[in-house]
């Protein structure tokens, strides 16, 4: 009965967060002003000096930096972000779709994650479009994650657990990242702060659902699989976030 009912908690948020996804949702072309003065980047407009929010943009080192080292290195910052972001994105697409070639008919979770790829997929393109507007040639990710990420996505139907804790791993740092950008009260460039606004938004039904599909699967794995997931939890949390927040050298 109580296996039961967690189910159907858990069929019911899912269509909750559907009916979000159809009530509330973006597109990467028509709901940021792209072409906008007020959004070109401008090598000289302050705005894009990092926030205290950013742990570079914290550090006494770059504070020292003249104004105009400070915005080149804040409009680089952003576009590693961004196509690290893009990167991260791709793998979710195709972990998830991978996951849902498994799900049943009538499964409420192919409708969700099926609305979380197209999300997904406005992310990537406004990730990119932001990249390729500042004019800033970089790679993204640690190389080391770009060659493996062609192999990750097969975990979203073997070891759907560690698939999920990995796209928690990824989404938690960013979004706290920008939250606390926004909030910081400092100035930030409207073209990012629209870009954060939006994926923020839509990002929390993302994050939402990879809490509760771990709430409900988890338990119902044998000791053994939860003791490898247990063990592997916090090395996934790590590197991944590292993989997020710290950029690659090669990047510079």
């Amino acid at each position: 009965m109580t296996a039961n009912l967690t189910r159907k908690v858990y069929d019911e948020r899912l269509r909750t967060l559907s009916e979000g996804s159809v009530n509330v949702n973006f597109n990467a072309f028509t709901d940021i002003k792209w072409d906008d003065p007020e959004f070109a980047v401008d090598t000289g407009d302050p705005r894009w000096v990092l926030t205290s929010a950013d742990a570079l943009g914290s550090h006494p080192w770059y504070r020292e930096q003249p104004l105009e080292t400070q915005i080149r290195i804040g409009i680089w910052r952003w576009a590693v972000i961004a196509k690290t972001g893009m990167q991260f994105e791709n793998l979710l697409m195709r972990g998830a779709l991978d996951y849902l070639v498994h799900v049943d008919n009538q499964d409420p979770e192919f409708r969700y994650l099926t609305h979380e790829i197209t999300e997904e997929t406005h992310h990537t393109q406004m990730f990119q479009e932001l990249v390729n507007r500042t004019g800033v040639d970089t790679p993204g990710s640690r190389r080391w994650f770009r060659n493996v990420s062609r192999v990750l996505p097969l975990a979203g139907s073997l070891w759907p657990e560690v698939f999920f804790t990995g796209i928690l791993a990824g989404e938690e740092p960013i979004d706290h990242l920008q939250k606390a950008a926004l909030r910081s009260g400092e100035p930030v460039h409207p073209l990012p702060q629209r870009i954060m606004q939006i994926h923020i938004a839509e990002e929390a039904r993302h994050i939402s659902f990879a809490h509760e599909f771990l709430r409900l699967r988890v338990p119902g794995y044998g000791k053994v699989r939860r003791g490898v997931l247990s063990v592997f939890f916090p090395v996934i949390m790590r590197t991944l976030c590292d993989v997020i927040m710290i950029p690659d050298r090669r990047s510079a």
